[in-house]
């Protein structure tokens, strides 16, 4: 069976429980109890990599390049966020999405987050040759 096609306008959401390893307090870059900046950016990359996963050739994946957002508006420990990514540009191996994040409530991040299409195998065989 032939895969569908990687296309502008594909969109992926995905929801999570704001949990303690999700705090800025867990994380220290803050020292409250709410939805770290780090987590939503995670759960911002997560929704735009599982947009385009199925619609790549096998022995590829995509990895993040560059995040650009902007958290809105705080989020307690406990209650469920979104992520949103919608594909909005292909250029050639790169891949840029418009990203958001909700809580129940309001918008709680935007912005933009580029990946990049590579092969998996010749990636982690660059990436270990560092360490030899």
């Amino acid at each position: 069976m032939k895969k569908p096609e990687l296309q502008v306008g594909l969109k992926f959401e995905i929801e999570e429980v704001v949990n303690d390893n999700m705090l800025a307090s867990h994380f220290q870059s803050g020292l409250l109890d709410v939805f770290a900046t780090p987590s939503m950016i995670a759960l911002m990359e997560k929704a735009a990599l599982l947009c385009v996963e199925n619609y790549l050739e096998e022995g590829y994946t995509t990895v993040g390049s560059k995040v650009d957002v902007l958290h809105l508006a705080p989020t307690p420990k406990g209650m469920k966020v979104k992520a949103v990514a919608q594909l909005i540009a292909i250029e050639d191996r790169k891949l840029t999405f418009k990203v958001e994040a909700y809580d129940a409530f309001e918008k709680i991040g935007e912005g933009i987050h580029e990946r990049f299409i590579v092969n998996r195998e010749r990636f982690l065989n660059k990436t270990y040759q560092k360490a030899r």
